[in-house]
């Protein structure tokens, strides 16, 4: 796959993304903190964690920095949970700041470097990724499963 067309992907997935998290906003505001029977998380859960996998994914492998801070990671991570939330933990307009800028700081901190070998491989559900390009391409399925749970969840809402 090309460096455009991933690009190209990273900002098409995001702008699904994107369009759920502000319906939400607008219209299911007082739902996006409310973890629905049956569910682990809540909605601004499942939003923050799109922003914090992607952002360990593309960064943590290759050797650098996180783009976002510990409030993310520390709210958003695998194992994390809203019951553990505090005055920290980023808001839905933060969330929805972060989903905005996350694919541009994507390509212009990774532009021409996709093929680049990661540092050592990285392995994760069996499959083991050996570039960055790799990592952001499995996220696009990532991100995607999560949105569906987000979709999910507004269904029973209605």
């Amino acid at each position: 796959m090309n460096e455009d067309m991933l690009f190209t992907l990273l900002e098409t997935t995001r702008a699904g993304t994107l369009q759920a998290a502000k319906k939400i906003q607008s219209d299911y505001a007082d739902f996006a903190d409310t973890i629905p029977e049956g569910f682990n998380n809540n909605v601004r859960w499942n939003l923050g964690h799109i922003i914090t996998i992607t952002d360990q994914l593309a960064n943590y492998p290759a050797g650098e920095q996180p783009d976002f801070g510990k409030p993310f990671h520390k709210s958003f991570a695998n194992g994390t949970s809203p019951n553990d939330w505090n005055e920290e933990t980023p808001s839905l307009d933060e969330i929805i700041q972060a989903l905005q800028e996350q694919p541009s700081k994507i390509k212009e901190k990774f532009a021409g470097r996709l093929s680049e070998p990661l540092p050592k491989p990285f392995s994760l559900v069996g499959v083991e990724f050996k570039t960055v390009g790799d990592l952001i391409a499995f996220n696009l399925y990532h991100e995607g499963m999560h949105l569906g749970q987000i979709n999910t969840m507004l269904r029973i809402t209605k």
